[in-house]
C-alpha cells in the first residue's frame, strides 16, 4: 500500500510539473521574445513604439483582470505585415537617412547646405559649358549656364527630399495602408488600430507637418530661382556654332567689322576655326588643330 501511495503521488507530482511547465509557457515566451527588448540609448520598450497593447490572459476583450498580464500584437503587426514598412518605421528611416535628415535641421542649416550643393553644381555646369563656349571670351553665357546648372539641380535635388517626407506623411496620416509581402504581385491591405492611429497621427501632427511646412517655401523659392535662370540663359546664351551657319558666313562678306573680329578670333591662336569646336573638329579629322 505504501508503495502504491508513492507510485500514485509520484504521478501526481509528474502531472503538477506538466501543468506548472505548460502553464509557464507563455511567460517564458513573452521574456524571451525580441519585442520585448529594451531600445538601448532611450530606454523605449519596443512594445510602445511598434503599438503593442496591453492585456491579461483572462481577457480577450482587453480589460484588466487577473495577476498575469501578457501583450499582443494588434492587427497591425500580425506576421504578414512588414515591419520596415510601417508607418512609424518609415519615419524614423527618413529622420536618419543621408540628406533627407537635413529637412530636420533649422532653416538657416539647410539653406547653408542648400548653398554648398547649388555651388558643386554650379561648378560642374559651367566646366561642361566651357566644352561648348570659348573661355574667357564667352565668359557671360558661360556663367549663366553654371547658374542654371546649380538651381535646375538644386530644385531636383530638394524635390526629392521633400517627396520623401510627403510620402511618410501621407502614410501616417492613412487609416488603412497597403503592403508587399515580398514586393512582386502580393501586396495586401491592413487596417491600422486604434492606438496605432492615434501614435501616427500624434507623429504626423508634431514632427511631419511642421518639416513640410519648412520646406514648401525653400522648393517654392528654389523653383522660381530655377525658372529665372533658365530665361536669362536663353537670352544670354547666344550660337557658340554661329560662325559656322551659312547665314553668317554671307554676312562676313558684307560686314566689315563682322569680318574683322572673326579675323582677330581666328589669329589669336594661329588655328583654325574649327580647331575651337569639338563636333567641327571631328569633321575636319583635328588637322592644323594640334
Amino acid at each position: 500500500r505504501i508503495l502504491h501511495n508513492r507510485g500514485n503521488t509520484g504521478g501526481n507530482m509528474r502531472v503538477s510539473l506538466i501543468a506548472l511547465t505548460l502553464a509557464g509557457l507563455p511567460t517564458c515566451v513573452a521574456a524571451l521574445s525580441p519585442v520585448h527588448t529594451v531600445h538601448a540609448r532611450s530606454g523605449i520598450s519596443w512594445r510602445s513604439v511598434l503599438g503593442f497593447s496591453r492585456v491579461h490572459m483572462s481577457d480577450p476583450g482587453g480589460e484588466q483582470s487577473g495577476d498575469e498580464p501578457r501583450f499582443r500584437a494588434p492587427a497591425l503587426l500580425e506576421r504578414r505585415v512588414p515591419v520596415e514598412q510601417q508607418a512609424a518605421v518609415q519615419l524614423k528611416e527618413v529622420q536618419s537617412e543621408l540628406f533627407y535628415d537635413w529637412a530636420g535641421l533649422s532653416l538657416a542649416a539647410l539653406c547653408v547646405r542648400l548653398g554648398i550643393v547649388y555651388a558643386v553644381f554650379a561648378g560642374v555646369g559651367g566646366s561642361i559649358a566651357t566644352a561648348s563656349y570659348e573661355w574667357p571670351t564667352d565668359i557671360v553665357p558661360i556663367a549663366f549656364a553654371a547658374n542654371m546648372g546649380g538651381w535646375v539641380t538644386l530644385l531636383i535635388f530638394i524635390l526629392r527630399i521633400y517627396g520623401g517626407w510627403n510620402f511618410v506623411s501621407e502614410r501616417l496620416a492613412q487609416e488603412v495602408l497597403d503592403y508587399e509581402e515580398s514586393g512582386w504581385a502580393d501586396g495586401f491591405l491592413s487596417k491600422k488600430p486604434e492606438e496605432v492611429r492615434a501614435r501616427d497621427q500624434f507623429l504626423n501632427e508634431f514632427t511631419v507637418k511642421p518639416v513640410l511646412s519648412k520646406l514648401k517655401p525653400v522648393v517654392a523659392a528654389i523653383a522660381v530661382a530655377a525658372v529665372l535662370s533658365v530665361g536669362l540663359f536663353k537670352v544670354f546664351e547666344g550660337n557658340p556654332d554661329q560662325q559656322y551657319e551659312p547665314d553668317y558666313l554671307q554676312t562676313l562678306q558684307m560686314d566689315d567689322k563682322a569680318a574683322a573680329k572673326e579675323s582677330a578670333r581666328a589669329a589669336k591662336d594661329n588655328k583654325p576655326a574649327y580647331c575651337r569646336d569639338r563636333y567641327y573638329k571631328a569633321v575636319a579629322g583635328g588637322n592644323m588643330c594640334n
